[in-house]
């Protein structure tokens, strides 16, 4: 005969071993049942042909040409007695839009004209009066002529009348000292008449040379004058004012700037390009861009020309691309608007393509999740081309008509410490 109290350890070592049992199979029926699958497709898209473009995203900034932007100046000192626009107004060339004072400049005129009349007057008596000087010269010589011409004869008769002894030789001396006087008095006369010519044309050229130099400092005053009316040189628009009737400008070395007057169909995009995407970007490339105020209009360009010389901004090393911008894009962007490019480096047609978002890059290779038959995912190796702003080219891979997925949910599955086995342990999101 059985003991009791061995009756009841057998009973509860049974109850043990089947709440044990009952334990063991509900974990393993809640970890069978609650297993997430390595995979949890959520959008998907086939590979198809379709025209691709490589694009560049960049940042660009709205700004003047060169010539664009002129900075009107002021040349002379002087109080500004009026300033006629103001930012945002039109002007045409030509316009005057300020003032200086120009009543110095118009003293200096006038004190030089009066210099040039008194000068012309001068010039006026000389061109009257020593005409007149030597003329009367002129008759002078001619009568000391004449006289010579007399005294000569006198004293050839004088001496064939002493070679026969029919004079004194006190009569022949006297005759010689006649000619002699007359020879000197002609000398005189003949050097006077060349002297107030030589005159004449000194005194004429002196006064000319005073007259032309009067005149130079009335042209050069005149210029000045023309300073004190500032004017536009082109039509444009008026962008900045740095002076105000009241104000004293002054010249020195550099020009006082006064107004700067744009033109608002010359303008050009620089282009930021990161040095990591510089080797793709060439003169002719097509460029599409945006700015903020207008979102949903899409701009048109080329890139004209690359600065060689590279802009480093928060450590980041750029190069500046330029687009010129046509007149009619430039009625509704304006300078130093921030503009959102695109710049299109390379066009391929009839490519086969998946969405970008369909391509992952895991440790160092590009995978894709190729959906099988039944819904079960496969892990493929790929090898991509170019990649657009939607698509991207596949070189080897995948076929056309393949379903790969575009989202999905990739369940980590680590590895259960009791039995090696994987469990459930959440998901990654791809």
């Amino acid at each position: 005969m059985i003991p009791e109290f061995i009756k009841r350890r057998k009973k509860f070592a049974i109850g043990a071993a089947i709440a044990i049992a009952a334990i063991a199979l509900s974990i393993f029926a809640y970890k069978y049942l609650t297993k997430k699958p390595p995979y949890e497709v959520i959008e998907t898209a086939k590979a198809s042909y379709s025209d691709l473009e490589n694009i560049v995203v960049e940042t660009g900034i709205i700004k003047p040409q060169v010539g664009a932007m002129i900075k009107i100046g002021a040349r002379v000192t002087g109080e500004i007695l009026q300033m006629l626009v103001r930012v945002g107004d039109p002007v045409r060339k030509n316009q005057l839009i300020a003032k200086i004072d120009d009543r110095d400049i118009l003293n200096d005129i006038e004190q030089l004209r009066f210099a040039l009349s008194k000068a012309q007057a001068n010039l006026n008596k000389i061109q009257v009066t020593y005409p007149q000087k030597i003329k009367e010269a002129q008759q002078d010589l001619a009568s000391r002529q004449a006289k010579l011409k007399i005294t000569s004869l006198e004293l050839q008769r004088k001496e064939t009348l002493l070679q026969k002894g029919y004079i004194s030789p006190n009569d022949f001396d006297k005759a010689t000292a006649e000619y002699g006087q007359a020879n000197a008095d002609l000398n005189k006369y003949e050097e006077m008449v060349s002297r107030l010519k030589n005159e004449l044309i000194d005194d004429r050229r002196m006064q000319e040379d005073e007259i032309a130099g009067i005149k130079t400092n009335i042209e050069k005053n005149q210029i000045k004058l023309s300073y004190t009316n500032i004017v536009s040189p082109i039509d444009g628009i008026v962008s900045e004012i740095q002076g105000q009737a009241g104000e004293t400008v002054v010249t020195g070395l550099q020009v006082a700037n006064l107004v700067t007057v744009m033109l608002p169909d010359k303008l050009e995009m620089w282009i930021y390009v990161d040095e990591s995407d510089i080797g793709k970007i060439k003169k002719g490339l097509s460029v599409l861009y945006t700015v903020d105020t207008y979102p949903d209009k899409v701009y048109n360009g080329r890139i004209d020309r690359i600065y060689p010389n590279p802009i480093v901004k928060d450590n980041i090393v750029y190069y500046q691309a330029i687009v010129n911008i046509s007149p009619e894009d430039s009625k509704t962007v304006r300078p130093e608007m921030t503009t959102h490019v695109r710049i299109i480096t390379e066009t391929k047609a009839h490519v086969l393509t998946v969405p970008n978002s369909a391509v992952k890059f895991e440790n160092g290779k590009y995978m894709a999740y190729k959906i099988l038959p039944g819904g079960k995912v496969e892990k493929t190796p790929v090898t991509v081309g170019i990649k657009g702003e939607n698509k991207t080219e596949i070189l080897s891979g995948l076929a056309e008509g393949a379903e790969v997925a575009v989202k999905l949910v990739i369940n980590i599955q680590p590895v259960d410490k009791a039995g090696g086995k994987p469990g459930d342990s959440g998901g990654k999101h791809k």
